[in-house]
């Protein structure tokens, strides 16, 4: 089963997102910013990380940055999942490294497919509604 890890420091957010990957049988790891990241990061193998642009402590582009430079962790799928929506934004997060931008709040109905969509598609770089 591929590694999944949510970077959410909205609590709300956080535990619907894990819900939800539990409900389609995935197992996620949770991380409430940027440094509790790059910590599960160093330890896990993870396949692709969902993560909100809005972060405490780091904000997400410098947290993708980190992500990006490093050759251990540079391939892995990072899709921001953001209330930043306009064109701008994602255009932004997409040039920035993100494999796709997932707007929030999050469709409940289709998430598991997104996801499934995330790690299975070979090149993406687009938008969700």
């Amino acid at each position: 089963m591929p590694e999944i890890l949510i970077v959410e420091d909205n609590l709300l957010n956080l535990v619907v997102e894990a819900d939800l990957l539990k409900s389609c049988g995935y197992d996620p790891k949770k991380a409430k910013n940027g440094f509790e990241a790059l910590e599960v990061l160093s330890k896990v193998k993870v396949d692709l990380v969902l993560m909100d642009m809005e972060l405490p402590k780091m904000h997400g582009l410098e947290l993708l940055q980190r992500i990006k430079c490093n050759p251990d962790t540079q391939s892995i799928r990072v899709v921001a999942v953001t209330g930043h929506c306009d064109s701008e934004s994602k255009q932004k997060f997409l040039k920035a490294g993100c494999y796709a931008v997932l707007s929030k709040p999050i469709n409940f109905d289709i998430f598991g497919s997104q996801v499934k969509e995330f790690l299975t598609v070979t090149s993406y770089l687009t938008e969700f509604p």
